[in-house]
């Protein structure tokens, strides 16, 4: 072929330099080579798949058609027809297995395609049949996905129920990663909700375990999540050097619109320092990937912060554009978050424009759309599951207390026969082995009572616990600062308050509320001397008293 076309193109155009022509050769033949080699990967995949087809039924046939497909994905065309294939296997020689892996992954797909109340239907077929196999695993993976799906949809009370069901089982089987994408899922449930310190809480747990395992796809995840708690929290620099460290990750393992994400978040930082012009920028780098990659959630978000910034630098004609554009592919997902933004940004654009009944009528859009993410329902249903997860902890921990105290019991009880048996042996024996008995003794009810203050502690907090299940409204129980604010306590002193009444240790109050233990000390100083008290016990007693 090359001689052929080297032939033509010297006798039709002999005014032609050779240089010209070579050159246009070698490009041809790469072209052909490149196209060639796609053609060829095709023809493997359709070829393979008409094999597998005629193969009889089985369960590796099953498993082989479901790698077909992933092989399909990996080069960038997705052949349902092949998982159809394996659904179809599956189902005709009573393949749990297969039956839920087909489901699980057609539930992916389609959240992929942005199609994501098909995505949960496809998921929660799949956890049925997990249901009925020993693969816990694969269900772990199906209950995070549920928890993306329903969170894309900003559905957050049943993104946190999966969520946490994925969570319980993770730390069942002890997989690391699993647990790390449950935390992140939970995290930005909370983001959601407008609740960033219990957001920070879970994004550490997972980034440390993902630092753990030495993932950097999973670093770069929790990198970007805590950077946008800083973000929303206005640690501008903080936030950057979050963003930063999770771009260069992106960047040293290229992933689908990884590096893109990343662009969109420095673009709302720079937004939200009013470096509007860089916003836009930055956004503007996010888009082709994420139009090659068709993710739509994140397109439309992008597109409507470029809008956002626009209205700031008056180019109020591109700004409309933009934001309805935006607002077009929030609508076609039906993310109730990027939604919400996009009238925010229309009643801010009327009102720009001094066109009032468009500005009510958008900006009553907004708040329904905000009402319906953020609403006491919501966040009653989400602090139930979470109190009952952390109850079924403390009751595991009750029982190996229990189970401790009993071994301990039984090993007093023998200890107790030997010494009375060695006591027979001499007068001068018995009174040595008193002595030690006494001391024995001593320390085993010391270590007896120990274990019972454990139990007793554990028992109040499960209490106290059941008490915020049962409680209509978990906002509406009776704050310690209505009771003291005759005292002068700061709302800080009363977060303290409320610890140490709970029976919390220094180094535990320091944890919770991310400060140093001198600060605590501190805190606990200014509350004894504004409540009048000496110790912990006084104070116990004055809230008791108060309340």
């Amino acid at each position: 072929m090359q001689c052929f076309l080297s032939e033509f193109f010297f006798k039709a155009m002999p005014k032609i330099q050779s240089y010209y022509l070579t050159s246009f050769i070698l490009l041809f033949l790469l072209y052909f080579r490149s196209y060639g080699q796609k053609y060829g990967q095709q023809i493997n995949i359709d070829s393979t798949y008409n094999e597998l087809k005629v193969m009889p039924n089985s369960i590796e046939k099953v498993e082989q058609l479901i790698t077909l497909y992933m092989a399909s994905i990996q080069r960038r065309n997705a052949q349902q027809n092949i998982l159809d294939e394996a659904l179809h296997v599956s189902n005709k020689i009573f393949y749990v297995d297969g039956i839920a892996k087909c489901y699980n992954r057609k539930g992916i797909t389609a959240r992929y395609n942005n199609d994501y109340s098909q995505s949960i239907i496809y998921h929660k077929r799949a956890l049925t049949y997990f249901d009925k196999t020993t693969d816990t695993l694969s269900k772990i993976k199906c209950l995070n996905s549920l928890g993306v799906s329903y969170r894309k949809l900003n559905v957050e009370k049943d993104a946190f129920k999966y969520y946490f069901l994925a969570l319980q089982l993770s730390e069942k089987i002890d997989d690391k990663r699993s647990i790390a994408i449950a935390l992140n899922g939970i995290g930005n449930v909370f983001i959601t909700t407008e609740e960033f310190d219990k957001a920070l809480y879970y994004f550490k747990k997972a980034l440390t375990l993902e630092t753990i395992n030495d993932n950097p796809k999973g670093q770069e995840y929790g990198l970007a999540n805590i950077g946008e708690i800083f973000l929303n929290k206005k640690s501008y620099d903080s936030a950057y050097y979050y963003f930063d460290k999770a771009l260069i990750l992106a960047k040293k393992n290229p992933r689908r619109e990884g590096e893109a994400i990343k662009y969109t978040l420095f673009g709302l930082l720079n937004q939200k320092k009013g470096n509007y012009k860089s916003s836009i920028d930055y956004y503007k780098k996010a888009i082709p990937q994420l139009t090659e990659y068709n993710n739509l959630r994140y397109l439309g978000n992008t597109l409507i912060n470029i809008g956002i910034s626009q209205l700031h630098l008056k180019q109020y004609n591109k700004a409309l554009d933009n934001i309805n554009d935006g607002l077009a592919n929030a609508k076609t997902i039906k993310s109730k978050e990027n939604i919400m933004l996009g009238y925010n940004a229309l009643t801010d654009y009327y009102t720009i424009t001094k066109d009032y009944k468009n500005a009510l009528y958008a900006n009553k859009k907004a708040s329904a759309f905000h009402d319906s993410i953020i609403n006491e329902s919501s966040q009653k249903n989400i602090i139930s599951i979470q109190v009952a997860y952390e109850t079924k902890k403390k009751d595991a921990q009750i029982q190996k207390l229990a189970q401790e105290k009993e071994i301990s019991l039984k090993i007093a009880k023998s200890n107790n026969w030997s010494l009375l048996i060695g006591g027979f042996l001499s007068v001068s024996i018995i009174v040595g082995l008193l002595f030690l008995f006494n001391l024995f003794r001593r320390n085993k009810a010391l270590e007896l009572d120990k274990k019972n203050s454990e139990i007793q502690k554990y028992v109040l907090q499960i209490n106290k616990l059941k008490n915020k299940i049962e409680d209509k409204d978990p906002y509406l129980n009776i704050d310690l600062t209505e009771k003291f604010n005759k005292l002068d306590l700061s709302k800080r002193e009363i977060e303290v308050l409320h610890l140490i009444v709970d029976g919390h240790n220094n180094d535990e109050i320091a944890q919770q509320l991310f400060v140093s233990k001198n600060t605590i000390k501190t805190h606990i100083k200014h509350i004894y001397s504004k409540l009048d008290v000496r110790n912990r016990i006084e104070v116990i007693k004055k809230v008791n008293s108060v309340r």
